[in-house]
């Protein structure tokens, strides 16, 4: 007859404190982890966000291959190469690409650019515009980006940066200042948004803003790519870009453009921005199903466009009261609820960035060889 033996008292006492010991180590390396991740947060943040140079890409656009140098490479009508000394007396480097040689009262837009690369990967972008919004646009290069002065880009500067941007251009004599509009893509939208404030603020007049696949704030990010260090966010993190703060106060008409797709911010920030928008004169959003986090402006076709010529021709004229739309256009779709994108990322440009540069500037030649656009 069997027996069935059974462990003693003095076994389970045993592999009882093994487990003990084994959850202690494994709680004392999590621990350590998370602290080591904190540190690195706290001390690399900066570097973490602002990338002037990024996988080979050159820091300066002379620098860039043949057709992302200078606007002076393209059949541009006119185009200045400005610098712009801010009140710290730190000077960024900017172009100003005019619609008309001459004095027009044409729109203007104030492009601030993602946090990866130089202006002159956004040539082609910026060459979209003029073709298909008939206005003048002022590319803006952050400090510590291309030629601008060579200092370690921060928040703080790069709010000096858009502010003096905006001076500049508000007193140029080419210029209409009473039909300016400020443009941002991902961290360029939380740049415009803090402008738009600081000319709200200083009853400096502004058309609108128009923001594209941006996001609520860097704390919101931190919780969705660092969860575990989301508790300690209050402690480590110094970068803000509140926009989540802001836009529920702004005033002046605001164009969202999201891309349903983005695979970098996630979808419902923009959504979640859009609904805070509640005092705007003009609030609108215009969402592109296949539009990911750089190539929206790509995916768009044609409603993309025609989406923001209707903003700045409402914007321009937009009565006191508040009016709450959503484009109805083909590439868009209603408000869907918030939560149902939760892609994320860190904001910043991916590896292709000029490979999708030279994407959009082979449609751009192609345009010029066909003659649809004999000039810009």
């Amino acid at each position: 007859m069997s027996t069935i033996e059974t462990p003693s008292p003095g076994m389970g006492s045993m592999v009882l404190q093994g487990l003990v010991k084994l959850s202690m180590r494994v709680g004392t390396f999590a621990l350590s982890l998370t602290a080591l991740v904190a540190t690195l947060l706290y001390i690399k943040q900066d570097s973490m966000l602002y990338f002037p140079e990024i996988q080979g890409l050159p820091r300066r656009p002379e620098d860039n291959p043949a057709g992302y140098r200078s606007p002076d490479e393209h059949e541009v009508s006119s185009y200045d190469d400005v610098y712009i000394v801010c009140d710290d007396n730190k000077t960024i480097h900017a172009w100003l690409i005019l619609r008309t040689k001459e004095k027009n009262n044409l729109p203007t837009l104030i492009f601030f650019h993602g946090n990866a690369g130089n202006i002159g990967l956004r040539i082609p972008n910026a060459l979209h515009m003029l073709q298909h919004l008939n206005s003048n646009i002022l590319m803006v290069e952050y400090r510590g980006y291309g030629n601008s002065d060579s200092v370690k880009p921060t928040e703080a500067g790069l709010k000096k940066d858009a502010q003096a941007a905006l001076k500049f251009i508000s007193k140029h004599p080419k210029i209409d200042a009473s039909k300016l509009f400020i443009f941002g893509r991902s961290l360029g939208g939380a740049v415009a948004f803090d402008l738009a404030q600081y000319a709200e603020e200083n009853n400096i007049p502004l058309a609108g803003v128009i923001v594209e696949n941006t996001f609520l704030s860097i704390a919101k990010m931190v919780d969705q790519l660092m969860p575990m260090i989301a508790p300690l966010k209050s402690l480590v993190l110094r970068i803000g870009w509140n926009s989540c703060d802001i836009v529920p106060k702004l005033t002046l008409p605001v164009l969202y453009l999201a891309g349903r797709r983005d695979e970098l911010v996630p979808h419902s920030h923009m959504l979640d921005l859009f609904k805070a928008t509640t005092k705007s004169r003009l609030p609108k959003i215009h969402i592109i199903k296949r539009g990911t986090h750089n190539e929206t402006w790509l995916k768009g076709g044609q409603a993309y466009w025609d989406a923001i010529k209707s903003f700045m021709a409402e914007a321009q004229n937009a009565p006191g009261s508040i009016v709450t739309s959503i484009s109805s256009k083909t590439e868009s779709s209603p408000v869907i609820p918030v939560g149902t994108d939760s892609d994320s990322s860190i904001p910043i440009m991916p590896s292709g960035l000029m490979g999708l540069a030279r994407e959009s500037m082979r449609d751009i030649n192609e345009e010029q060889a066909s003659g649809k656009k004999k000039e810009l």
